[in-house]
């Protein structure tokens, strides 16, 4: 998927978590930690902060096994979240929920557009990519990446409180 449509994804489900947590989780966050968290999820699902920090620049050189490597495998990253949540302190779970949402839909949408490998089958000498196998660029990419840039804008709203006219009361 291209930079565009992981940023779609990422701010979709960013969105998301915030909007199912304003209706019914205990969560509550105010608008600064939403849009903060947008420009965290923003930042990490591409390029140098993201699981692409594996194919070009400084990272690439560290990182071994090229493009759609260890940095692309769900357990690692799992493990590489889990690990900063042992850290973190508990007004910095905002930070912590962005960023899964980040690299949790980078990983998501590569499994549909071309496949990520996975620590065990890597392990047990299958090199091959896991996926969809839809293909990177095409006519799904772009539809798909367009829904969830829409979704984005009602999803907005509900995140940062906006009065939701259908909700039931004491929902």
């Amino acid at each position: 998927m291209n930079r565009l449509g992981h940023q779609a994804a990422a701010q979709a489900t960013w969105l998301s978590i915030c909007s199912y947590e304003q209706l019914y989780g205990d969560w509550h966050l105010g608008w600064q930690h939403v849009v903060a968290g947008a420009v965290v999820a923003s930042s990490m699902c591409a390029d140098d902060w993201s699981p692409d920090a594996d194919q070009g620049g400084v990272m690439a050189k560290i990182i071994p096994g090229g493009h759609r490597g260890p940095t692309h495998m769900p357990e690692l990253v799992f493990a590489v979240l889990y690990g900063l949540s042992l850290v973190l302190t508990p007004d910095l779970d905002w930070f912590l929920m962005a960023a899964a949402a980040a690299w949790g839909s980078h990983l998501a949408a590569d499994f549909l557009f071309g496949g990520i490998p996975f620590a065990l089958a890597t392990l047990t000498g299958n090199s091959r990519r896991i996926g969809a196998g839809f293909k990177t660029g095409g006519k799904f990419e772009k539809v798909l990446t367009g829904t969830l840039t829409a979704l984005s804008l009602p999803l907005a709203y509900i995140a940062v409180g906006g009065n939701i006219p259908f909700q039931y009361p004491g929902a």
